[in-house]
């Protein structure tokens, strides 16, 4: 559909046929929206009512190359948002490509500030800038003093953004916030633009720390937080990061990368009903997993063994209905079992195998030993079993698997996939599983 209409539109502006422009405002500011800022504009040309929309359009999108003019860039831009006439800018997404060493900071303070006069609502800001002679890359500051804009309701900033906030400030009407490989000049940094966020709900942070960083503890304080995403891609084993998340009305979450220089707090979620936690290692992981036993579903992928003597047994998942697991470590079954004993009521399991196994990883692990006991989930809730790239050529894999079936009693479906399999393969290993004497009488057992 939305190619359909970028047709009709460029039609209408090689003169072959103008029947458009007699469809509704909403319908045509939706068109406008679709194609790049510049090239709507162009449209102002072909009569009064086109002008009209032009100034009416909620939604503007701007992208510099470090081949154009800055001049005439930033000219453009800031024409453009002087004769906006909406009642309000809904959101500006601007993309700032320059060459290494070429930054101009006037430029984009001049930009943000004409777009903040505007009282944009969903400010989305991408800085890229190649790495000059000195080894150290441009950034730009984000003006303190726009981080107090009463509309503001979106923030998303883009890597070349440093984020320097020696004083607390107000965005009242920030709900979502997205930090993408942004830098802060230091921990107070982060405090102050949290605090400042009084209703916020949505956040997401992906940092890249390095040894020269100066923030050793990202706090996340916020009250009203909802939903938080934590991405950690770092390339430096010098660099030690702690995060600290106090976030009370949280009920999603999110970690992903954290590493064995990182270390991470979780005080009370009490509201969390999700959480996922990703490519995270198992020190990292022995450290918050007390604080998720409220959830209700839950996915895990630890990067390297737990020491599972260090696991309080009190801490249960009465609440735990989905758990997903994957499969790729090395005796990846205790942390298996463990979390079967500690989820008395789990209906739904997954297990993803993301990565298939070399036959020397194999030799070098223990074997799965089969617990003398079944869990309580398995004689009395689990409903639904899904095992992603099942690898039934391991004698572990298929150990586990005849476990589940010859104990899980109210087992309803068991649906195994494996991805470039021959069929005749995947026959012999469903022809196995059903050979299985199952516990329960009406599992379905599906090989896809």
């Amino acid at each position: 559909m939305e190619m359909k209409m970028i047709i009709v539109l460029r039609r209408i502006l090689s003169n072959e046929e103008d029947m458009i422009s007699e469809l509704p405002e909403a319908l045509l500011l939706k068109i406008l929206s679709l194609i790049p800022t510049k090239d709507a504009f162009a449209t102002s040309v072909l009569s009064r009512r086109w002008r009209f929309l032009c100034k009416m359009m909620p939604n503007l999108r701007f992208r510099y190359e470090r081949r154009d003019d800055l001049k005439r860039f930033s000219d453009n831009v800031c024409r453009c948002l002087l004769s906006h006439q909406a009642p309000v800018l809904q959101s500006l997404h601007l993309t700032m490509i320059f060459k290494r060493g070429s930054m101009d900071m006037g430029v984009m303070n001049r930009i943000m500030g004409v777009a903040f006069g505007l009282r944009v609502r969903e400010l989305e800001l991408g800085v890229y800038s190649g790495v000059p002679s000195g080894g150290e890359y441009d950034r730009y500051r984000f003006p303190t003093s726009l981080l107090n804009c009463g509309t503001l309701e979106s923030l998303k900033l883009d890597f070349g953004v440093l984020v320097d906030v020696p004083f607390p400030v107000c965005l009242r009407a920030l709900r979502t916030l997205s930090l993408y490989g942004v830098s802060f000049k230091d921990d107070g940094s982060v405090v102050n633009l949290l605090s400042g966020c009084s209703i916020l709900e949505n956040l997401e942070v992906m940092l890249y720390p390095h040894s020269d960083s100066e923030v050793k503890t990202l706090t996340i304080a916020v009250p009203s937080l909802q939903r938080l995403k934590l991405y950690s891609d770092s390339q430096d084993n010098d660099y030690f990061l702690t995060y600290v998340i106090n976030a009370p009305s949280l009920k999603h979450l999110e970690i992903v990368g954290l590493t064995e220089n990182d270390s991470c707090l979780i005080e009370s979620t009490p509201e969390l009903v999700e959480a996922r936690i990703d490519d995270v290692c198992g020190v990292v992981y022995e450290n918050i997993h007390g604080s998720l036993t409220s959830v209700k579903r839950l996915f895990l992928e630890i990067a390297s063994p737990l020491d599972l003597t260090k696991f309080p047994t009190d801490r249960i998942f009465n609440q735990l209905v989905n758990l997903e697991l994957t499969t790729d470590e090395p005796e990846w079954w205790n942390l298996f079992i463990f979390m079967l004993d500690s989820s008395p009521n789990l209906q739904v399991l997954k297990l993803i195998n993301k990565y298939s196994r070399e036959r020397d990883q194999l030799l070098a692990c223990k074997r799965w030993s089969q617990p003398n006991y079944v869990p309580q989930c398995l004689v009395n809730c689990l409903e639904t079993l899904v095992w992603e790239n099942y690898q039934g050529e391991i004698e572990d894999e298929r150990e586990v698997a005849q476990y589940i079936l010859r104990n899980a009693s109210r087992l309803e479906t068991a649906t195994f996939s494996k991805t470039y399999i021959h069929p005749e393969k995947r026959l012999e290993w469903l022809k196995e599983l059903e050979s299985v004497v199952t516990a329960s009488n009406s599992c379905q057992l599906v090989f896809k």
